[in-house]
């Protein structure tokens, strides 16, 4: 684990952390950890790709 990312902890009690984050974080709490750090790879990349393409003008789903 890198020593300068926050905790799952950190990010629950950081106000500036989004409602929608924390929401997450709060379900994915009680799931097993590896299924939801693979999880979060796969959606990281979706919206990844899904914000370039909105920033190259292709505004698909």
């Amino acid at each position: 684990m890198a020593a300068d990312r926050p905790t799952l902890e950190d990010l629950l009690d950081d106000p500036a952390v989004s409602y929608p984050l924390k929401a997450v974080l709060l379900v994915w709490l009680g799931r097993d950890p590896v299924d939801a750090a693979n999880d979060a790879a796969v959606l990281s990349a979706v919206m990844e790709d899904r914000a370039a393409r909105v920033l190259e003008g292709r505004h698909g789903p």
